[in-house]
Order: C-alpha cells, then structure tokens, then sequence
C-alpha cells in the first residue's frame, strides 16, 4: 500500500484554496468596477434627462407669461375703450354709439 504524504496533500489543498480566493476576489473587484460605471452612465442619462425636461417646462412658462401679458393687454384696451365710450354723450334712445356696440360685441365673441 501506498502512504499518503498529508504535508503535500494539504499544501495542494491550500494553494488551491488560495487561487480560489484569489480568483473570488479579482471577479469581485471587476464586478463592482462594471457596477459603478452603470450607475455613472444611468445617472448622466438621468440629469441630461432632467434638464431637457426642465427646458421644456421652462419654455412652456415663458409661453405662458406671453399669452398671459398678452391678454392683460387686451383686457385694460378693453377697460379703456369703455370708459371712452361712457364718455360719449348717451341719447335717450340710443346707449351706445356704433364704435361702442361693436367693442362690447368684440368682449362678448372673445371669450
């Protein structure tokens, strides 16, 4: 019968053991390594994402302010328009002059 050699079995044992380790270790660094470049790349996806998303909102308030000045505009022509035209004389029969009925006709069709 053959004799086992225990010292050289067991120094076998360890090095594998080792090269095992060695190897758990490497493909874990190179794990996290490829993790954190995903997460780097999803988060610039992210803010460049963010930020269009903020332009477009922020041109869509900008067209907003623009219809809205646009309508206080109109809104204080209109207030101007009438308090000329209550300073047209009124006539018994006749409230309102041809420029007058037409404005308030304008107000009414506008809204």
């Amino acid at each position: 019968m053959k004799e086992i050699n225990y010292v050289s079995v067991s120094v076998r044992i360890l090095v594998i053991l080792m090269l095992l380790f060695i190897i758990t270790a490497i493909g874990r660094k190179q794990y996290t390594k490829g993790y954190n470049a995903g997460i780097e790349v999803m988060q610039k996806k992210q803010q460049a994402e963010v930020a269009r998303q903020q332009a477009a909102l922020n041109k869509a308030s900008a067209n907003y302010e623009k219809q809205k000045e646009v309508s206080e505009v109109k809104q204080n022509e209109r207030q101007t328009q009438v308090t000329k035209i209550v300073r047209v004389p009124v006539y018994t029969n006749v409230c309102l002059d041809a420029s007058g009925v037409h404005i308030i006709n304008e107000a009414i069709s506008s809204r």
